[in-house]
């Protein structure tokens, strides 16, 4: 009887056993599910803004297109997982559409972004998309021609938006006639370009920028310590003089910026 008994108690702790095995399991895929799932929106939603929260031509048409395949991966893939969503079914159609129109449309002329907070916003998705390049890269999903070719653009771009933003605070700083800061902020943008420049591909830009900061350091040099504090109204018609007196250099700069030599994809 007691045989019996134990032979009872043995099989139920098996099958205990089991069950905590199976729960655990069900459980874990559920995890990664969820998990994968909130990636995926994630990086649909980011995508999304990278790609339609900019003004036209801020992306080239090549980045441009790698987000709409992206963004149509990761709807595919949603709609794989969550098959009752018809949300996931109706964007991968939306973007299917915008693909297909994009590959029509022409360069747009390329535009710069004059707002902090939008810069800093485009640098942290762009980084995302360098990720998403990466890791298409890894599971050979491009090829080492297109992956050079979108990590040149993207780092391109995220070195002109990090040049454009010590511009944007250079230029406030003329306009409320405080020329050192202004000659900082226009350091900054000189380092930022030389560190990328062992090709000598910014070298026109880095000469623009010399000429503006030699202009303002001599206007910084003739100016007494503290004078630019003690009347702003003055010296803001002084920096708006320097502006247009340097207006043509700037003119060329980003003139120069837009002649970036890219790279051809080939899908």
């Amino acid at each position: 009887m007691s045989a019996y008994v134990i032979a009872i108690i043995f099989l139920l702790l098996i099958l205990l056993a089991g069950y905590l095995f199976i729960s655990h399991s069900i459980e874990k895929r559920r995890a990664q599910r969820q998990r994968l799932i909130t990636a995926l929106r994630a990086r649909r939603n980011s995508f999304r803004d990278l790609a339609t929260g900019f003004p036209t031509g801020f992306l080239s048409n090549d980045l441009t297109t790698l987000l709409y395949r992206a963004l149509i991966d990761c709807c595919e893939q949603l709609s794989r997982i969550e098959p009752k969503d018809p949300s996931h079914a109706e964007q991968f159609n939306l973007y299917t559409n915008l693909l297909a129109t994009q590959k029509d449309t022409d360069q747009q002329a390329r535009v710069r972004l004059d707002n902090p907070k939008q810069i800093k916003e485009a640098h942290g998705l762009l980084q995302e998309l360098h990720k998403f390049v990466m890791q298409q890269s890894a599971l050979n999903q491009i090829n080492q021609v297109q992956t050079e070719a979108y990590v040149d653009q993207i780092n391109r771009l995220l070195l002109q938006m990090s040049v454009d933003g010590h511009v944007f605070h250079a230029r406030q700083s003329q306009q409320i006639g405080k020329v050192r800061l202004a000659i900082h902020y226009y350091t900054l943008a000189r380092k930022a370009l030389a560190a990328e420049n062992a090709s000598h591909g910014f070298d026109k830009q880095i000469a623009q920028l010399d000429s503006v900061i030699a202009k303002l350091q001599e206007k910084a040099d003739s100016t007494p310590e503290g004078a630019e504090n003690s009347d702003a109204s003055p010296q803001s018609k002084t920096a708006t003089t320097t502006d247009g007196s340097s207006s043509k250099e700037w003119k060329q700069f980003d003139e120069e910026n837009d002649k970036w030599k890219k790279k051809q994809i080939y899908d």
